[in-house]
């Protein structure tokens, strides 16, 4: 068995492990000590498949710290260790950057929104294009190929402006209550934005009214999911911690 860890939290957080909390394969959660931190860890076999459900159940664990009323840093899924010892070797190493972190989110959530295109024509539209097989009945179809490749591009290129501008318009209407803010352009089949925001625990109902009132246009939407542990701030590299804390970096 190796040790799997979760999240960390200060010092004084070391009695708030809720009982009876599992994590991966519903092994039991428990509290580490390392000088002035907590970490939250549990067993696990020495190979982890990425899964859903794996996934998920860290999630669990680090949504169970924040419910505690401090904000953890999260751990990256998957960040194994030899045995506990290994584990605390590891975050002593990194003491000094694991307690900034959890200064820089004191207090505060993460609020993530998604952008994406909002109607089935325009997905259709920037679906990728198969090249026609020529067949007798249809004429020149190479040039049709090639005049859906540039309607698909020009089609892609206004949604990219089209998000750009919606990012900074959430940006904008959130503005006075962000704390930090990054954005990911992710690169997949269909332009794709996602803007995370940290707030104020205390500020989600203010935050939530204050992005419902931007217009996101016929044809982009956005989802709003949140409050959630800080993952897009966690990173001890600060390169795009959306995968949360990451001791091997």
């Amino acid at each position: 068995m190796t040790t799997h860890l979760y999240c960390v939290l200060p010092h004084e957080m070391r009695g708030s492990l809720p009982a009876g909390l599992s994590g991966l394969a519903g092994e039991r959660v428990r509290a580490l000590l390392v000088d002035g931190l907590v970490a939250w860890v549990s067993d696990v076999k020495r190979a982890i498949p990425v899964s859903v459900e794996g996934v998920r159940a860290h999630d669990a664990v680090v949504e169970a710290a924040l419910e505690t009323g401090t904000t953890p840093v999260p751990a990256r899924f998957g960040q194994r260790f030899e045995s506990d010892d290994a584990c605390r070797d590891a975050l002593r190493n990194r003491a000094s950057l694991v307690e900034s972190l959890l200064a820089d989110v004191h207090g505060s959530i993460e609020m993530t929104l998604i952008i994406t295109p909002s109607t089935r024509r325009m997905i259709r539209e920037l679906e990728p294009v198969l090249p026609e097989m020529f067949d007798s009945e249809t004429e020149r179809p190479g040039r049709r190929y090639l005049d859906s490749l540039r309607r698909r591009e020009a089609t892609t290129g206004a949604i990219k402006s089209a998000m750009d501008e919606l990012v900074r318009a959430l940006s904008r209407a959130a503005g006075p209550l962000l704390r930090r803010t990054t954005v990911l352009y992710q690169v997949s089949r269909l332009p794709l934005r996602t803007i995370s925001h940290l707030i104020a625990r205390d500020q989600v109902t203010d935050y939530k009214a204050a992005i419902a009132g931007v217009e996101s246009g016929a044809e982009l939407r956005f989802l709003v999911i949140g409050p959630r542990a800080p993952y897009s701030f966690s990173s001890l590299t600060d390169s795009g911690g959306r995968h949360g804390m990451n001791l091997a970096d």
